[in-house]
């Protein structure tokens, strides 16, 4: 127990479902944040070793922004809000106007605005696990990576491998007017945080 090979069916429905719940909370922070209407799809979500995950987001050297929330209290792990380019000259541009030609122009304060995206959208999620097991859930607030997809992804690798060689991927396609935008949240909590999550929920040996 603790990995996501070893998971049941039951299980597995259980994370997914907490992915679909946080997605949908996300949606209406992001919304509240940006102080407008944001619509989104069916999240897709999925489980994936960490070689998928590096091609899902666009290749092993592909520049994204890593804004990375630690989990705390009941359960330990962290949450990786993973944003392209153009998601984040989107946000951004909310507030103030930022042409961004790589995500290396990103400067203090278009960091502090995704950070603060990062925040309330992983809050969001953090919500959803508390809401659906009655612990008690908090996160830590945000750090941001520019970096490779590869060298983001060594992270929750090197501090999690307990948990195997797959990880939760939540695929947000949110739509803002006539714009389609999408943003990718990876979920990892720890072997002993997972049996305790399904220990509450009366799943541990499904």
């Amino acid at each position: 127990m603790g990995t996501y090979d070893g998971f049941s069916d039951i299980q597995i429905d259980l994370l997914k479902e907490i992915g679909n719940i946080g997605s949908g909370n996300a949606c209406t922070a992001l919304a509240m944040l940006l102080n407008t209407f944001v619509d989104m799809s069916v999240p897709s979500i999925r489980f994936l070793d960490f070689e998928s995950v590096k091609e899902f987001l666009g290749g092993e050297n592909s520049e994204v922004l890593g804004i990375r929330i630690g989990v705390k209290e009941d359960l330990t792990g962290m949450m990786f809000n993973i944003v392209k380019k153009p998601f984040a000259e989107r946000i951004i541009n909310t507030f103030y106007p930022k042409e961004l030609n790589t995500l290396a122009d990103l400067n203090d304060m278009d960091l502090s605005v995704l950070s603060e995206m990062g925040n309330i959208t992983s809050g969001a999620y953090a919500n959803a696990i508390a809401a659906l097991s009655g612990m008690k859930v908090d996160i830590i607030p945000p750090e941001y990576h520019v970096n490779t997809v590869g060298e983001i992804l060594e992270i929750p690798l090197k501090e999690y491998a307990e948990v195997g060689d797959k990880i939760l991927v939540i695929d947000e396609q949110f739509i803002m007017g006539e714009e389609k935008m999408t943003s990718h949240m990876l979920l990892i909590l720890d072997g002993a945080s997972l049996q305790k999550l399904f220990e509450r929920l009366g799943i541990a040996n499904m």
